[in-house]
C-alpha cells in the first residue's frame, strides 16, 4: 500500500495542483531561453521568521515555505526547534490521502495510473501540441536538459512537470520542498503528535480517470502556461529562493510572482469529484490550525507563502477573525 500511496499522490490531487498548479503563469508570446547562471546558495540557512498568531494564552506558529528553494541549501531549523518546545501539536500544509486497503481496489489504482501515464491518442507530444508551442518547448528542453528525450512521449501535463523539473535543476532550484518533511521529523524526535487530517478519497479510479479524461486543449493550455513561466519567470524564482533562505521577507513580498494558476486549475478541474478533492484540501488546513489553536497552548503549522500573504491570504483571513497576527 505505501506504494500506491505514493502513485495516488504523483497523480491526481498532489501532482496537478501541489506542482504544476502552484507554479503555472499567465501566457505570454514566445522567447528563447536567455543565458542563466546557476543559483548558489550554499550552507546552513535558517530561512524567514515565524508568524505567530494568538488567542488569549494559546499560540500558534506559522512557518511559511516557497517553491522551489536553492537546491544546494540546507535548512537550518533552530527557530522552529525551539517552538516545538512549547508546542503540543504540528499542522501540516497539507492532508495525507487515504484511498483504503481493498487489494482489488489498489490494484484498479495500480491500472488506472498506468494508463494515465499515456499520451492522448498515443501520439508523440510533436503532434499533441501546436508548432509554435511545441518549438517553444523544444528550445527549453535543448537549451536545458539537452539528452533528455523521453519528454517527446509524454502527455502534455507530466511534460510540464518534467520541463519544470529539469529547468529548475538547471537554475539551481528544487521543485521538491524538504522543509514540511524536516518538521514533521522534529516534531517526531520530540515527541509532538502532528495532526493525521487524511483527506479520504472514495472513489480514487474514478478521480484518476477523470483527470486523464482532462480534454487535450486544457493540457495543452497548461502547458503552455508553464512554458510562459520557464521563459519569463526563472530570475524571479531564483530571487524569491534566495530571499526565503535569508530570510527576507520584505523582498518576498516585493518580488513580482507569477500567480494566475487558471489555465492548470481549470484543466484538472472538469470534473466535480476533482474540484471538490482541490478545495477540501485547500479548506482543511484552516479549519485544522484554528481547531488547533483552541485546544493547545502551543501549536506550529506550515503553509505556503503564496497562501499566506496578500490582501486575501490565510494571514489577513485570521486577523479578520479577531486573532492577533505578528510576523516579519
Amino acid at each position: 500500500m505505501p506504494i500506491l500511496m505514493r502513485l495516488m499522490r504523483g497523480s491526481s490531487v498532489a501532482l496537478w495542483s501541489l506542482t504544476i498548479l502552484a507554479l503555472a503563469a499567465r501566457s505570454a508570446p514566445a522567447a528563447a531561453p536567455e543565458a542563466m547562471q546557476e543559483l548558489v546558495i550554499e550552507g546552513r540557512h535558517e530561512g524567514p521568521q515565524m508568524w505567530t498568531v494568538r488567542s488569549g494564552e494559546h499560540t500558534l506558529w506559522i512557518l511559511g515555505t516557497i517553491s522551489p528553494l536553492p537546491k544546494k541549501m540546507v535548512w537550518q531549523p533552530d527557530a522552529v526547534e525551539e517552538a516545538l518546545k512549547h508546542t503540543q501539536e504540528v499542522v501540516p500544509a497539507w492532508p495525507s490521502y487515504g484511498i483504503g486497503a481493498n487489494p482489488i481496489t489498489a490494484l484498479r489504482v495500480y491500472i488506472a495510473w498506468r494508463h494515465l501515464q499515456k499520451p492522448p491518442d498515443n501520439l508523440p507530444l510533436s503532434q499533441s501540441l501546436p508548432a509554435p508551442l511545441y518549438a517553444r518547448v523544444e528550445a527549453l528542453r535543448s537549451h536545458y536538459a539537452p539528452h533528455d528525450t523521453k519528454i517527446e512521449q509524454m502527455r502534455p501535463m507530466l511534460a510540464a512537470r518534467e520541463l519544470l523539473t529539469k529547468v529548475f535543476d538547471a537554475a539551481g532550484l528544487a521543485m521538491r520542498n524538504e522543509v514540511q518533511q524536516e518538521v514533521l521529523s522534529l516534531a517526531a524526535r520530540q515527541g509532538v503528535r502532528v495532526h493525521q487530517d487524511k483527506l479520504r478519497i472514495e472513489d480514487p479510479v474514478d478521480v484518476l480517470k477523470d483527470v486523464g479524461a482532462t480534454p487535450l486543449a486544457g493540457e495543452v493550455a497548461c502547458l503552455d502556461a508553464v512554458v510562459t513561466l520557464l521563459e519569463s519567470d526563472l530570475a524571479n524564482m531564483q530571487a524569491r529562493a534566495r530571499a526565503w533562505a535569508l530570510g527576507d521577507v520584505d523582498a518576498l513580498r516585493q518580488i513580482p510572482h507569477a500567480d494566475d494558476r487558471t489555465a492548470c486549475i481549470a484543466a484538472v478541474s472538469t470534473s466535480e469529484r476533482v474540484r471538490s478533492l482541490i478545495a477540501r484540501a485547500q479548506d482543511d488546513w484552516l479549519i485544522a490550525v484554528t481547531d488547533s489553536l483552541a485546544r493547545n497552548r502551543g501549536t506550529l503549522a506550515v503553509q505556503s507563502m503564496d497562501r499566506l500573504l496578500g490582501e486575501h491570504g490565510t494571514l489577513a483571513t485570521l486577523r479578520a477573525r479577531g486573532y492577533q497576527v505578528e510576523g516579519p
